[in-house]
């Protein structure tokens, strides 16, 4: 539905799409996340008029299951800028456009629609029926530019293919809620988990998880950056470059970003407790203990044996225990020691 009813030449025409859910539903955003599959609209339109990018709405994070995504529920509006030629001919012309999406609630069922619209060339510019909402819509779209303030920076070097990104920008009064959204790209994964970390007083600053799938790692984010303003949300679309360190007033006193991971090993003997508590547990299952009366026997009629040959087992025995704890404790330490610099290893990630 175009907000005018009449244009002329050169005009820029606002074109809305109105999207309606039943309770339970919902449709999803650029940016399906996990799951899902964004909303599709392939114009037919005729020579002289083109149209531009989809303008979306700020969605909602849906999680559920571990599974992340980015959708919206009950009513939203796509608006899209068409673009008429300076030349063309006045009279009436046909706007076409198929609307594909996919809407879901437990299960998924793919939808499509085509839709038009009537718009007449002419000496004067008239409002439709749409203007309305075209109007509401434009206002509450996330804001065309960069956050102020908005940077964003590597926290530390990456370890196998992941790296933790910081994103920082300008707080205003009573913000919550913030977040990023990211757009959706072939090379790395914006993980959804989201993590607030200190900062100065006049600053959000946000830690999220990369993974990529490329040889390098991005050098430039795009997305939303979302925050509430006295429960309003706003949003900014943003395309940042990534710093390889933090910016010089992040350093301050006060705003310093803590480590990722400082978990520290449990000691030697909390270890041999835990172990020990296992092992009872296990060996009076009903499915163990006949077993360990059996070896026990074995045990009684090695006795019999050669004394030099029930030493020599009884060490290797002994041994093989000592070494093999040894190892998971000393493996254990050095995981956790590697934890403490905030980086692992790949050997910690079994």
């Amino acid at each position: 539905m175009p907000a005018v009813e009449a244009a002329r030449p050169g005009d820029k025409v606002w074109v809305a799409i109105p999207l309606h859910m039943d309770s339970g539903w919902h449709t999803y955003w650029r940016n399906p996340g996990d799951s899902g599959m964004p909303i599709s609209i392939k114009w037919t339109l005729p020579s002289g008029i083109t149209a531009g990018d989809i303008r979306w709405p700020q969605p909602e994070k849906m999680s559920e299951a571990g599974i992340n995504t980015y959708i919206y529920k009950n009513d939203a509006t796509l608006l899209v800028p068409l673009t008429l030629a300076s030349d063309l001919k006045p009279g009436p012309v046909e706007l076409k456009a198929k609307v594909s999406w996919l809407e879901c609630e437990v299960q998924c069922v793919p939808g499509e629609a085509t839709v038009t619209a009537t718009l007449n060339i002419g000496s004067e510019t008239k409002s439709g029926k749409a203007a309305e909402e075209v109007s509401v819509w434009q206002k509450i779209l996330p804001a065309n530019g960069n956050a102020p303030g908005a940077v964003a920076w590597w926290e530390a070097a990456g370890t196998n293919n992941s790296r933790a990104l910081v994103l920082q920008w300008n707080a205003a009064a009573g913000v919550t809620d913030a977040d990023f959204f990211p757009d959706a790209n072939d090379d790395f994964d914006v993980q959804a988990a989201t993590e607030k970390i200190p900062a100065a007083a006049d600053k959000i600053r946000i830690r999220k998880q990369v993974k990529k799938s490329a040889d390098e790692w991005p050098k430039e984010i795009s997305g939303l950056l979302v925050q509430k303003i006295g429960g309003v949300p706003q949003s900014y679309e943003v395309k940042l470059p990534v710093a390889q360190t933090p910016p010089a007033e992040s350093k301050s006193a006060g705003s310093i970003v803590a480590p990722v991971n400082t978990i520290a090993p449990p000691s030697l003997w909390k270890m041999l407790l835990y172990a020990f508590i296992g092992g009872l547990i296990l060996n009076i299952m009903p499915c163990v203990l006949p077993v360990i009366a059996l070896k026990i026997l074995g045990f009684v009629g090695q006795a019999k044996d050669n004394p030099r040959r029930v030493r020599k087992l009884g060490l290797l025995y002994a041994a093989g225990m000592l070494i093999s704890f040894l190892t998971l404790w000393r493996r254990n330490s050095w995981c956790g020691a590697e934890g403490r610099l905030g980086h692992s290893s790949s050997d910690c990630q079994s």
